[in-house]
């Protein structure tokens, strides 16, 4: 299996590594997570903690994101740092302006080395995306490809394709989340992701939503799913379970696994 090692932390290795986003529309309100974050018992548990940056209302200010991905990278220096634009398409928030595009703004970050890791969605295009992944390379950052679909489960195919397309444009890891409809979908994703995980080519992060997808959130270990994510309060998307009671009901499923 092609782990990825940073900061001490194995992801593709044991058991799958609790995410926690952080959201604010200022500086201060990112600040105020962290420090929840630090005053609480579930700390310990938390290995990544992504900065959801749709949410930040002066992300098309340099200046400002520099100043927010400094202080987080400060203040979380234990915690490998993921940084994530949202688009509104794949449940993100509307963001009020066009200049800088995107993709200047994960440059921006990438070349300045301001996270550890940067999620890029699939749908920026092919050109996009092999432009921000050697950019990523040059820099030592990992680039985290995701698809998000919060309408339906795509079928067991489409979801191995997606994963697979992902690992084969140079992604160090592949993430798709969807919406179940029904049971029987929830089960569609963890099989196809299995499917793929046994290929090894990278770590995997596959995640059922909602409340019947939340089963998909607590046995990645089983399936191959090597993150999972978890709220400290406000939720990214739905079917978030809280970080300590998450990692429970881990450590439960982990003491049977032969």
């Amino acid at each position: 299996m092609n782990s990825i090692n940073i900061k001490g932390i194995c992801i593709g290795s044991g058991c799958p590594k609790i995410c926690v986003p952080f959201m604010g529309a200022t500086i201060e309100d990112y600040e105020s997570n962290a420090d929840e974050l630090h005053s609480s018992s579930a700390n310990a548990f938390v290995d990544i903690v992504e900065i959801r940056a749709d949410y930040f209302k002066s992300l098309n200010n340099m200046n400002e994101l520099n100043t927010l991905m400094k202080k987080m990278n400060e203040t979380l220096a234990d915690k490998v740092i993921l940084f994530t634009i949202r688009s509104e398409s794949e449940g993100g928030q509307k963001l009020d302006f066009g200049t800088p595009p995107i993709k200047d703004i994960i440059s921006y970050v990438i070349e300045n080395k301001l996270a550890d890791i940067v999620d890029v969605e699939l749908n920026q295009g092919d050109k996009v995306f092999e432009y921000l992944t050697e950019l990523a390379k040059k820099n030592d950052v990992k680039i985290v490809a995701s698809y998000h679909n919060f309408h339906e489960t795509p079928s067991n195919g489409e979801i191995r394709n997606k994963l697979i397309k992902m690992q084969n444009c140079g992604a160090d890891i592949a993430k798709i989340a969807v919406m179940p409809n029904n049971i029987h979908d929830v089960f569609t994703l963890m099989d196809a992701a299995a499917t793929v995980k046994e290929s090894g080519k990278t770590p995997i992060i596959a995640i059922s939503m909602g409340g019947r997808g939340a089963l998909s959130r607590v046995a990645g270990e089983l399936y191959g799913s090597d993150v999972t994510f978890a709220s400290m309060g406000e939720s990214s998307a739905p079917g978030q379970l809280p970080v300590t009671q998450l990692k429970n009901i881990m450590n439960s499923l982990t003491a049977v696994i032969p």
